[in-house]
């Protein structure tokens, strides 16, 4: 191309024209910053004063994935880059006018409105080809998505219209509508998204058109069909959910087990989407689907291939609402089963056992056998069925024996130490001493081995002169320990004196076990009361002779 060409010259007519626009710019800029009233804010950055005039100046775009050309609808405001790829290059960063066209320099003005972005590019492609010829294809490139106004709809806590950006999906006009504003609570809120319909929600276009969402099958497939984007003019419609009707079941082992709404075209394959897939132990092959009949007398079941299914291989199969699906697991005993060792033995700590085949011993040897300071005989094994979610619940259901009323809290008492901490009835004597085998159990998931220190004491406490711990002597009664203690106090209850077992906390009379090492001899006080009590006594008591007088006497007259 020569210096003096006609395409030459427009293109430094064109470039002067740029140049003088960006002095006037300048200067009306000094002439603004000269003139004008100052507002206190001319020392801030842009950015200050933007925040301070409460507008946000985005950083960038937040997209969830690119925008897909083949489903954005181009509108007003939507920015372009648009290259026409000669020598010098054209570059043009264009705005979509309100009339829906793009005014393209030295091409015309284009119609873009109302069409994919993907058709919109061809169309700009095509005008910029019939001014200019080059090897190079032209560039048409989506730079801002425009904002739009859409309304809100329906079962949503704020019913009105909303302005957002044209890359945003339905869910983000619904997620706005849901924002709580005073003088709403999230118990408002919640009401509103118990009863709010994800599946069944409707756009209704400006040119009449309508188009299905479902949000709850958008998160489990990512198909761009169930979320489209927005455009202006929208109206986002969201129902309410019956959910006593409208739902169907998938249950067992897969990702996310539960209700969902039903949805008119769902399949078992949607309902396993939905789901989120199977679960490491799913039995993929053999799926129960059940159907009840319509008058609600009979559950016909039937057994499906979900993998086949998920594959294509095999028919899909119809969903109605009420239809269930039940995943089976696998049977399979590698779980985390594991007991905790504690105490003196040589390596305390967690254990991984085998479901109902390991046994004490084993877990014993694991941990190196016991130490040289280990009771033995008072050791145990310590077992919690009842899990914590299950406490209130359990003590619920042992209440409903009928308990005496004299029975009832020793009771209450002893079912709430058995929810917290059940003793598994082992020897550890008979079996690491005597060598008896029958002693040695099997142990379960969650299982706790408690290995105490040796004490080599007695325990006194109570009305004793000087209580705290005795030397135990093996074969002694409590009286040895008790004189051993300074003897008994003044207010002692001597006959009453009690042996408390170190393994099992019960209470005991010297006459009823023997002496071990680590128990504890407690010796009650005599239980003083007031001297009004004495005179009840008196009283009831001369009442009673008072009336058996009475009957002598009468017995006697009767007789003569």
């Amino acid at each position: 191309m020569r210096n003096g060409s006609p395409k030459a010259m427009t293109h430094r007519f064109l470039l002067s024209i740029g140049l003088l626009g960006l002095g006037c710019l300048s200067i009306g800029t000094a002439v603004s910053q000269t003139f004008l009233p100052r507002t206190g804010t001319e020392d801030l950055g842009d950015l200050d004063r933007l925040r301070l005039a409460g507008i946000r100046q985005p950083q960038g775009i937040a997209l969830e994935s690119t925008i897909d050309p083949e489903l954005y609808f181009v509108g007003p405001s939507d920015v372009f880059s648009v290259n026409i790829w000669i020598s010098p290059s054209l570059d043009f960063t264009l705005t979509v006018t309100p009339e829906g066209t793009l005014i393209v320099p030295t091409v015309g003005e284009i119609r873009i409105a109302d069409m994919t972005l993907a058709e919109a590019k061809r169309r700009v492609v095509e005008g910029i080809r019939k001014k200019y010829l080059s090897s190079t294809e032209p560039t048409v490139t989506l730079l801002t998505p425009r904002p739009v106004v859409v309304r809100v709809t329906g079962n949503v806590l704020n019913p009105r219209s909303y302005v957002l950006a044209a890359h945003n999906r339905a869910d983000k006009a619904i997620e706005e509508a849901n924002q709580i504003q005073l003088p709403q609570t999230p118990q408002d809120l919640q009401r509103v998204l118990s009863s709010m319909s994800l599946r069944n929600i409707t756009i209704r276009h400006k040119d009449g058109s309508l188009s299905a969402v479902d949000i709850t099958k958008f998160n489990a497939t990512k198909e761009d069909r169930w979320n489209p984007y927005l455009r202006e003019g929208d109206l986002v419609i969201v129902p309410r959910i019956d959910l006593l009707r409208s739902v169907i079941g998938v249950y067992g082992e897969v990702n996310v087990p539960g209700r969902f709404e039903y949805v008119r075209g769902d399949s078992i394959k949607d309902a396993l989407r939905i789901a989120q897939g199977f679960t490491s132990l799913a039995l993929k092959d053999s799926i129960e689907f059940s159907r009840l009949s319509t008058d609600g007398q009979t559950m016909v079941s039937t057994i499906v291939d979900g993998d086949a299914i998920l594959a294509g291989t095999m028919g899909d199969v119809a969903l109605e609402p009420g239809d269930r699906i039940i995943v089976r697991a696998k049977a399979d005993l590698r779980a985390d089963y594991r007991v905790a060792v504690n105490g003196e033995v040589a390596f305390p700590g967690v254990y991984p056992i085998t479901k109902s085949r390991s046994r004490l011993s084993e877990i014993i040897r694991k941990a190196g056998g016991f130490t040289k300071f280990a009771s033995i005989k008072t050791s145990e094994v310590v077992r919690q069925s009842v899990r914590q979610t299950e406490i209130d619940l359990e003590r619920l259901e042992s209440a409903r024996g009928g308990v005496s009323a004299d029975d009832s809290l020793y009771y209450y008492l002893e079912t709430n130490l058995r929810i917290r901490k059940e003793i598994v009835n082992v020897d550890f004597d008979r079996l690491f001493n005597q060598n008896d085998s029958s002693s040695d159990v099997i142990l379960q998931d969650g299982d706790i081995v408690r290995v105490p220190s040796r004490k080599n004491t007695i325990y006194v406490f109570g009305q004793v002169v000087s209580p705290g711990h005795i030397s135990f002597v093996r074969g002694e009664s409590a009286d040895y320990y008790v004189a051993k203690a300074g003897g008994f106090t003044d207010r002692a209850r001597i006959g009453d004196v009690k042996i408390v077992k170190a393994k099992t906390r019960q209470w005991l009379s010297p006459g009823e076990t023997n002496v071990e090492e680590g128990d504890y001899v407690w010796v009650p006080k005599e239980i003083e009361h007031p001297f009004s009590y004495y005179m009840n006594i008196v009283g009831q008591t001369a009442s009673i002779i008072s009336v058996a007088v009475s009957i002598v006497l009468l017995v006697i007259q009767v007789n003569k």
